[in-house]
């Protein structure tokens, strides 16, 4: 469904209105619109009222009532907040919609004429995201959607459809479908109040709420980790291989010992603090002698792909209860071969472990990257990054430099761009390519004494809004909303297409690359090797 406007607003604090918000995108209508956050200046019960979404549909004019956290009804009256924190009494979510339903209806037949005349009907929904409220004799169920129904939001179409047939039963003078160019009317009276083009930073915050969305996919594979005791889950860059990593870590945690282990000391340290509890021991592969002697009861390996070796294999073998052949444990691993260093993976330490475990089917949902994104590197390097399931963003930008000084000048023109459209700097990761602060082009940018190396900041209370640099190696693992790939020169792509897949692979909304000389031109040659590999260029 259409929402104007297209991005929720950063200010937009209630995670109720972003779920429903989400949730409403989601359905697949391409006839109906919604509006989020209508303004009523003329309410006549107060100063300035407020409409959480208005559908305008081709069978009704829906208005819709959001609330999050408690709702609590005692003697006739309305709370809402914690229980002893409760903020009350207050007008009830159901007088509330009505009322704004009502304020809506007079302002727009003022401009478009009577809707009643037109034969328009209107009804509203009440949703409580994360309770249920008890029947009382001030709403027919129909009008109400609480959080078992709502369902973390699977349940909001049904919800709806529910809604209208029970409103248009009571709107028998009504005249549906209402004609299309009636709906356009109506959308071209209140449009200018809504159509307005979001700044970057509230596009990042639109794209934060998709991406924290579990989705299906991801439920079914944590599901699966309970009924499995060995499982191998591979999936490419950005689909959530990490976060299910975690989340299965915490599920496991109530029922045992976890150790959780990864080649990457910067995604440990990220990690460790995540994952929190007296049951789950977290460390770096380069430091489990830590734990030599003990064994648990389940073991997970993020990022296994750099730990496919039997002697790896051998050192985890001794950690895990019953060892690899009859222990409890999870292998997270990416089949295009996100390796920096390809000796570290051995395809017959990789065939042994298939004998032991359950392969489960890719991934197939990238929950981290965008359209935009996930097309750019499969054109570069043939991988597979699976749909992109945060949708449309910004097309990935690329900037030509002839040398590092004029790469920091027009590095700079980027990051100043962004900050002007209210980018927070601690979303800009400056992603090193070569991996040398020393001779970095970020060492010559006017912001230089005010960047922080990721690899020192990690796994820490960051309060300071700078730009993080990194290399490659030290990223990997790891993402940002924007990333700005620099010190990438022709040479290091040059067998390297696995250091250029984790470069490309970090950002969540918006990528930027510095071009060195001669760089544009290897990008192309990579491109045409992977349309001739794959059969599209004779």
């Amino acid at each position: 469904m259409r929402i104007i406007p297209s991005e929720i607003s950063s200010s937009t604090r209630s995670q109720a209105e972003r779920s429903v918000f989400v949730a409403l995108k989601a359905i697949p209508d391409d006839q109906s619109v919604a509006l989020h956050t209508v303004h009523l200046p003329k309410h006549h019960k107060k100063r300035v009222g407020e409409i959480d979404f208005v559908l305008i549909m081709p069978d009704i004019l829906l208005f819709i009532e959001v609330k999050g956290g408690g709702v609590h009804h005692r003697d006739g009256q309305w709370y809402y907040g914690p229980p002893g924190r409760e903020e009350g009494p207050k007008e009830s979510p159901f007088a509330q919609a009505s009322g704004g339903m009502h304020e809506f209806e007079r302002e727009l037949g003022d401009l478009i004429g009577d809707l009643r005349n037109h034969g328009v009907p209107s009804g509203y929904l009440v949703i409580t995201t994360d309770v249920d409220i008890q029947r009382t004799t001030e709403f027919e169920p129909q009008q109400y959607l609480g959080a078992t129904a709502y369902n973390g939001g699977r349940g909001l179409a049904q919800g709806i459809e529910r809604a209208t047939r029970f409103w248009l039963a009571r709107n028998r003078w009504a005249r549906t479908p209402v004609s299309a160019s009636l709906r356009k009317k109506m959308l071209e009276a209140v449009r200018p109040d809504f159509d307005l083009v979001p700044n970057l930073q509230s596009r990042l915050t639109h794209l934060d709420v998709v991406f924290e969305r579990l989705t299906s996919e991801q439920i079914d594979r944590l599901d699966e980790s309970e009924s499995n005791a060995r499982l191998i889950w591979t999936g490419g860059a950005g689909t959530g291989k990490t976060f299910l990593a975690a989340e299965a870590a915490r599920r496991k945690s109530v029922t045992g010992s976890v150790l959780f282990t990864c080649a990457s000391t910067t995604l440990a340290a990220h990690m460790d603090r995540i994952l929190t509890g007296d049951s789950i021991t977290l460390l770096p592969f380069d430091r489990l002698d830590e734990v030599r002697g003990r064994t648990f009861d389940h073991l997970i390996v993020d990022e296994a792909q750099d730990l496919m070796t039997f002697e790896c294999l051998d050192t985890l073998e001794k950690v895990v209860s019953g060892g690899l052949a009859k222990g409890h444990w999870l292998f997270m691993l990416d089949q295009n071969n996100q390796v920096l260093v390809p000796d570290s993976f051995d395809p017959e330490a990789w065939d042994y472990l298939l004998t032991l475990g359950f392969v489960s089917g890719p991934l197939k949902r990238n929950c981290r990257n965008t359209v935009q994104i996930v097309k750019q590197v499969h054109h570069y390097t043939g991988a597979d990054l699976g749909v992109a399931s945060a949708g449309e963003g910004e097309a990935v930008r690329y900037a030509d430099a002839q040398d590092v000084r004029e790469e920091a000048a027009v590095l700079d023109v980027y990051v100043n761009e962004l900050v002007r459209e209210g980018v927070s700097l601690r979303d800009i990761t400056l992603l090193s390519v070569a991996g040398d602060w020393e001779a970095s082009s970020a060492r010559l940018s006017q912001r230089a004494s005010k960047i922080e190396k990721f690899s020192d900041v990690v796994g820490t209370d960051r309060t300071k809004h700078r730009l993080t640099w990194s290399s490659v190696a030290d990223f990997k693992g790891h993402e940002n909303h924007v990333v700005c790939v620099i010190d990438l020169e022709p040479e290091q792509l040059e067998g390297r297409l696995d250091a250029l897949y984790v470069a490309l692979t970090r950002a969540r909304a918006q990528l930027w690359v510095a071009c060195r000389p001669g760089t544009r031109q290897t990008l192309k040659d990579l491109g045409m090797t992977v349309l001739t590999r794959e059969g599209r260029r004779k």
